[in-house]
């Protein structure tokens, strides 16, 4: 089969094969949007092509044989892709034609023979349909903790375990509990979740068909994680999911989405595994029923803030991994 490739179609393969290695083995050095960059595939791609990676090492997983582009588009792909997220970015709303003639514009200075106008309509189409498969609900799903208090005057610190929706910021299940038994901690947030689905209070997102991606911020407690993937993928999760290990790893995830506060609460993640010097706040590994019952009104309350902008969702479910991902991690 690499007899088969053209000199572009192998240069594509190496890029891929060395962006899977760094990512896969950099023990989450390299984060997932700066693999795809290296890779030059969207993240989503990048996703799917470390778990066909995983199942069945060959070029076909890479995608660079039966659907690899033309020798002539491959040279100039990865510059068209990030022509066409700045094209898209300055105009989100723009027709195709319009988009494919910015798009004409933007590569004319560098590309001195460019794909014809329909070439680039196909691009633009495809980043059209990307972007709307990522604005859904259920595509990418955050799954991070952090040290926490329930007001700014409490002297309690516990840990939130929260799961939250990449595209809409909407927390789809949260618990408390201790970062080494992360393992604990997460099944209470899925457990949150699968009473939130089943009592309609996500009823508002619109769902994407089918999840993408989770990535999994995991506690102390590594050991317990190891082979968590592949026992996923046995279970028939079909969607990538990832653990992140990385030092800093977290309230990575929760930063971005909820600026650290979920109503009252503050979201601590530098105090996850240490207090702070000179702290009077005292570590609660096991919370009461009052702190649970405090917390779930806050995650209400947040929710209701960040839903009350959506009109009402679709008529499609969830995507069907997001509640087997929830029933296998309520399980543990």
């Amino acid at each position: 089969m690499w007899a088969a490739l053209s000199v572009a179609q192998r240069a594509k393969a190496m890029q891929r094969m060395t962006a899977l290695s760094r990512w896969t083995g950099d023990d989450g050095k390299l984060d997932a949007k700066k693999a795809a960059g290296d890779a030059g595939v969207s993240v989503t791609r990048l996703y799917e092509m470390a778990k066909e990676w995983r199942t069945k090492r060959s070029l076909d997983s890479l995608g660079t044989f039966a659907g690899a582009p033309k020798t002539r588009l491959g040279v100039h792909d990865a510059a068209i892709r990030r022509a066409l997220v700045a094209v898209f970015d300055a105009n989100p709303q723009g027709s195709v034609r319009k988009l494919a003639f910015d798009l004409e514009a933007a590569i004319g200075e560098h590309i001195e023979d460019p794909p014809s106008h329909n070439t680039l309509r196909r691009y633009v189409e495809e980043e059209r349909r990307r972007r709307e498969r990522e604005d859904l609900a259920g595509n990418d799903l955050m799954l991070d903790c952090s040290a926490c208090v329930l007001k700014p005057s409490d002297d309690v610190l516990m840990t939130a375990f929260v799961i939250v929706d990449r595209a809409t910021q909407v927390i789809v299940g949260a618990g408390l509990g201790d970062v080494a038994d992360s393992r604990a901690g997460y099944s209470r947030a899925a457990r949150d979740g699968r009473r939130r689905l089943f009592r309609g209070e996500l009823g508002r997102l619109r769902w994407a068909e089918r999840m993408a991606r989770a990535e999994i911020v995991v506690g102390t407690d590594l050991s317990v994680w190891t082979g968590a993937r592949e026992r996923f993928a046995a279970a028939g999760v079909g969607c990538g999911v990832e653990m992140s290990t990385r030092s800093n790893r977290y309230g990575r995830y929760l930063r971005p989405a909820t600026g650290l506060r979920i109503g009252t609460v503050v979201l601590m993640p530098t105090h996850t595994v240490s207090s702070p010097d000179g702290s009077v706040l005292k570590r609660v590994t096991s919370p009461t029923d009052d702190h649970v019952a405090r917390f779930s009104v806050e995650v209400d309350e947040y929710n209701a803030t960040a839903m009350s902008g959506f009109s009402h969702g679709s008529n499609l479910p969830p995507p069907p991994d997001l509640p087997r991902l929830l029933e296998l991690l309520s399980s543990d």
